[in-house]
C-alpha cells in the first residue's frame, strides 16, 4: 500500500517535527490512509506546537466554488487553531504572521496540473520566506494521473501567475515535493525545503486511495482526469459544466448543435475517449438555469486517454462552427486584469492563436511534443521516485 507524506510522518514524527513551532499548509479534506483529516493527525503528533492553520483557494472547509472568491481568516474554537486565510486580500502571508514559527509544514492534494493553483500558491509562499530561516517541510504526495505521461505546452515567464508560475506543460507529472523542489530551484529561493517521501509509489501509477475532494468542483479522480484539457473551457464561454453533478466531464452551450460536435469529434478518431451528447442545466455559473445541449467527455482509457487535445479539439469545432457565438472569456481571471483568461490558463497565447487560425491539433502537436522532450530533461534531476 502507498504511504503518503502524512502517513510516514506518523512513524516517526519527531525526526521531522523535531519539536519545532509549526505552521501547517492544507484544506479539511485532506487526509491520510486512514482516512483522518491532515490536520487532526497533524494536532495530534504536535500538540500545542501546531501554532495555525494556513489555507489556499477554496477555503480551508472547501467551500468557495469559484475562483477568485476570497475566503476570510477566522479563530476556529473546536481546534483552538487561527485559520489565516491565504486566498483572502492577499495571496501572500502578512509579515506578523511568522512570528514564533519554526517551520511551515505543507501537505496539499494537488490533481497533476498546471493551472491548480495549490502548488503555484506554495512556490509563491517560499518565494516569500526566502532568507526568513522558516525551513518549508513538504508532506509529498504522488501525482494521481501519475508521474510519467505530460501533456500540453510549456508556460512561458510573460504568462506567470498563479495559475502557473513555473515553466512546466498542463500536465506535468510531478509530486508535489518535486513540483517544490523545481520551483525552489528555478527562483533560487533560499530556505531550506525538507521532504517526506512517498513510500511504495511507482512512477506509471494512477491514482490510489480515497479521494474526498481537494476543491468543490474536484469531486472525482474522473474529473482530474480530464481536468488537463477542461480547464481550457475557462477561457472561453462554453459551460465547463460548473453547476452539474460532472463538472469539467460536461461541457456545452445553449447555442450549440451536440448531435453534430459529437459526430465531427468522432471523425477525428482521437484515442481513449467516447463523446456522449447530453443536456444539462448548470445550477449556478456559466448559463445558470439555462438548458444547455453539450456533450460528455468519457475517457475508455486512462493510460491512452489525452485530454489536452480532446478540448482543443472541442474549442476549435466549436469556434469554427458558431463564430458569432463562441467568444474567448473577458479578463479578469485569477488576479490578471489584462491578459485574456484563455492566455493565462495555457500559459502563452500559442493555443489560442492556433485555434483561431481552425489549427487541428495534429498539426501543433510536433511543437509541443518538442517542448515536452525538453521539459522532460529539465525536470529528470527533481525526481524523486
Amino acid at each position: 500500500m502507498i504511504k503518503t507524506g502524512i502517513d510516514v510522518l506518523q512513524e516517526n514524527p519527531d525526526a521531522v517535527l523535531k519539536g519545532r513551532n509549526i505552521a501547517l499548509i492544507t484544506g479539511s479534506a485532506g487526509i491520510d490512509a486512514a482516512g483522518v483529516p491532515v490536520f487532526q493527525v497533524v494536532k495530534k503528533l504536535a500538540g500545542k506546537k501546531l501554532i495555525t492553520l494556513w489555507s489556499l483557494q477554496h477555503g480551508f472547509f472547501v467551500d468557495k466554488q469559484d475562483n477568485m472568491i476570497l475566503s476570510d481568516s477566522f479563530f476556529w474554537k473546536d481546534f483552538d487553531l487561527n485559520v489565516k486565510s491565504l486566498y483572502g486580500e492577499k495571496l501572500l502571508p502578512e509579515e506578523e504572521w511568522t512570528d514564533g514559527i519554526d517551520a511551515l509544514l505543507v501537505d496539499v492534494f494537488d490533481v497533476g496540473v498546471r493551472v491548480y493553483t495549490f502548488l503555484n500558491h506554495v512556490a509563491r509562499i517560499m518565494k516569500f520566506l526566502s532568507g526568513k530561516n522558516i525551513p518549508v517541510i513538504v508532506l509529498d504526495r504522488p501525482n494521481p494521473l501519475n508521474g510519467c505521461d505530460v501533456e500540453g505546452n510549456l508556460s512561458r515567464e510573460e504568462y506567470f501567475s498563479i495559475v502557473g508560475d513555473i515553466p512546466i506543460p498542463m500536465r506535468h507529472a510531478l509530486s508535489a515535493g518535486e513540483f517544490l523542489s523545481y520551483a525552489l530551484t528555478y527562483y533560487g529561493i533560499d530556505l531550506e525545503l525538507e521532504i517526506v517521501k512517498v513510500q511504495d509509489w511507482r512512477r506509471n501509477s494512477f491514482f490510489a486511495g480515497i479521494w474526498t475532494y481537494p476543491s468543490p468542483n474536484m469531486p472525482s479522480f474522473k474529473t482530474a482526469l480530464v481536468y488537463a484539457g477542461a480547464i481550457l473551457l475557462e477561457g472561453t464561454n462554453l459551460s465547463e459544466g460548473r453547476g452539474t453533478p460532472r463538472p469539467f466531464e460536461f461541457t456545452g452551450a445553449p447555442f450549440i448543435d451536440n448531435l453534430k460536435l459529437v459526430k465531427e469529434l468522432e471523425g477525428l478518431n482521437l484515442p481513449g475517449v467516447r463523446f456522449i451528447p447530453v443536456f444539462f442545466k448548470p445550477e449556478f455559473s456559466k448559463y445558470r438555469g439555462e438548458v444547455c445541449k453539450g456533450i460528455l467527455v468519457h475517457p475508455e482509457s486512462i493510460v491512452d486517454f489525452r485530454s489536452f487535445a480532446v478540448y482543443y479539439e472541442i474549442i476549435r469545432l466549436v469556434r469554427n462552427f458558431y463564430p458569432g457565438k463562441f467568444a474567448w472569456k473577458e479578463p479578469p481571471y485569477e488576479f490578471e486584469f489584462d491578459l485574456p483568461p484563455i492566455d493565462m490558463i495555457c500559459g502563452s497565447d500559442f493555443i489560442r492563436r492556433s485555434i483561431e487560425k481552425n489549427a487541428p491539433f495534429k498539426e501543433i502537436e510536433a511543437k509541443i511534443s518538442a517542448e515536452l522532450q525538453e521539459y522532460r530533461e529539465i525536470i529528470e534531476i527533481f525526481l524523486l521516485y
